[in-house]
């Protein structure tokens, strides 16, 4: 079934540590679980790259109330596109905390989230890209 993907990147507005990132992720989780929002979250030296995946009104308002979210700011749409299928339709928000050292990366990829040229070689792998995640978010 058709669905909705939005990629976007922000910056943290503080530093985030550990028990943030949590925090954010149960907030994300709840309310992608009640709107049926699919997806995965990446961070790095403050930095952010989300996913989201859903119907089109239900992204729109989500991505309404991200720009209202004081916890980031700077938030761009990278890419947003009608898809065939979810890519993580069992995540109602899937992480990967590129600041934490045992997590292993796509061979090639460096993970400096501000790059464009990396966001885009992010995109152009998402399959490599969720085998990565399927490996750490068990």
């Amino acid at each position: 079934m058709k669905c909705r993907r939005i990629i976007y990147t922000s910056q943290s507005t503080k530093q985030f540590n550990k028990r943030d990132l949590l925090d954010l992720l149960h907030d994300s989780r709840a309310f992608n679980t009640m709107d049926n929002i699919s997806g995965v979250l990446m961070h790095k030296n403050g930095l952010f790259l989300q996913i989201i995946e859903g119907k089109s009104k239900d992204l729109e308002n989500l991505i309404e109330r991200l720009r209202r979210d004081t916890r980031h700011n700077n938030l761009k749409i990278i890419d947003d596109q009608l898809v065939e299928d979810r890519i993580f339709a069992n995540w109602s928000m899937g992480c990967a905390d590129f600041d934490d050292p045992t997590l292993s990366l796509i061979p090639g990829i460096r993970t400096d989230l501000s790059d464009p040229t990396v966001i885009k070689k992010l995109i152009t792998n998402l399959p490599e890209l969720v085998t990565l995640l399927l490996q750490n978010n068990d």
